[in-house]
């Protein structure tokens, strides 16, 4: 933190600049780093492509990327896909490359979330290809919700975030103060 890096803006934890940022980017624009906003539901077209929601392609274009990058994920007892911005999977390699290769916990991370990711590219439609062994593991039928995450997005089943979604929402009604401790 603190740091000067491309362009002049203030390095920070949940912000990167590449030196494929195009300048016009400024630091304000990287302050959700690559978190992506809202909830949308999309079908996979014959081909097993998806489109990414037109907002998320405008994050993309935003920062200078032309790639996702999606690994298994498992949220709530629910299996599901984690998406990140390239830009933000690099950042987030570089800081478990800072420990132990020898940390059990990491060697399990390793294991399960990395030896899974793949870089899908976002051809000029705005379609992404979900590889077949992520497509299979979080059970992605024609129908999916891509919805936001505070470090990307997630892809999920339809039927499943449904279920997710109204399991979340009732622990609400039955507790109200459920958030009251993620209060900033």
């Amino acid at each position: 933190t603190g740091r000067v890096c491309y362009g002049g803006a203030l390095w920070r934890e949940v912000a990167y600049m590449t030196e494929t940022t195009p300048k016009n980017v400024t630091e304000s624009d990287l302050s959700i780093g690559g978190s992506m906003l809202g909830h949308f539901e999309h079908r996979f077209d014959l081909k097993n492509r998806i489109t990414l929601p037109s907002e998320y392609r405008a994050r993309l274009e935003q920062l200078g990327e032309r790639s996702v990058v999606l690994t298994n994920f498992l949220c709530d007892g629910a299996r599901c896909l984690d998406g990140y911005v390239r830009g933000e999977w690099v950042s987030f390699e570089r800081k478990l490359r800072e420990r132990s290769r020898f940390d059990p916990q990491l060697r399990k991370l390793e294991t399960f979330y990395l030896s899974r990711a793949a870089e899908c590219p976002v051809d000029s439609s705005g379609r992404i290809l979900v590889p077949p062994h992520l497509r299979i593991y979080a059970g992605l039928d024609k129908e999916v919700v891509f919805a936001s995450s505070l470090h990307g997005f997630r892809v999920w089943d339809k039927r499943v975030w449904d279920h997710v979604f109204t399991e979340a929402e009732t622990a609400l009604l039955e507790n109200p103060g459920l958030f009251r401790d993620v209060d900033l």
